[in-house]
């Protein structure tokens, strides 16, 4: 019986037809074009997460920054460009560095608002990062400090 199955599975000759060769090929293509769509999207995903988790980063660090030094040092630590505005509730100071100014940061852009006031002092940092030529939504802390 054995030599008869054997001898019938060679003599077989009819195949697949064209159209079952062609649905399994679409199936395939839908099924492989999915898997690329999802693994994209998972790569963009864990890029923004990672551009996110850095730009947190750098902005509590400004933050700290401006919090443990005298304002009239802010400047001194300060590595960017910075613009001054005398207001009639006293001064701002908007120190901004540009895009790979910073050390460890090259896609960031930092800016600082420091609005000086004899009562309550506000402080502000304002960071966008640059992925693929394309300018994020800015992340932005603030805080204010009450004078001693």
């Amino acid at each position: 019986m054995e030599a008869y199955v054997s001898k019938k599975i060679i003599n077989n000759k009819g195949g697949f037809s064209l159209i079952e060769v062609l649905i399994a090929i679409s199936l395939f293509a839908f099924l492989v074009i999915g898997v690329l769509t999802m693994t994209s999207l998972g790569i963009k995903s864990n890029s923004y997460a990672q551009h996110h988790t850095k730009a947190v980063q750098l902005a509590e660090s400004s933050m700290e920054m401006l919090r443990r030094v005298d304002y009239n040092d802010v400047l001194q630590y300060f590595d960017g460009i910075s613009y001054s505005v005398i207001t009639p509730n006293g001064v701002t100071i908007f120190p901004v560095s540009e895009y790979g100014s910073i050390p460890q940061y090259k896609d960031f852009r930092r800016v600082l608002l420091v609005t000086y006031d004899p009562n309550v002092s506000t402080l502000q940092v304002t960071i966008t990062w640059r992925s693929q030529g394309v300018d994020s939504f800015p992340l932005v802390l603030a805080s204010q400090r009450v004078a001693p």
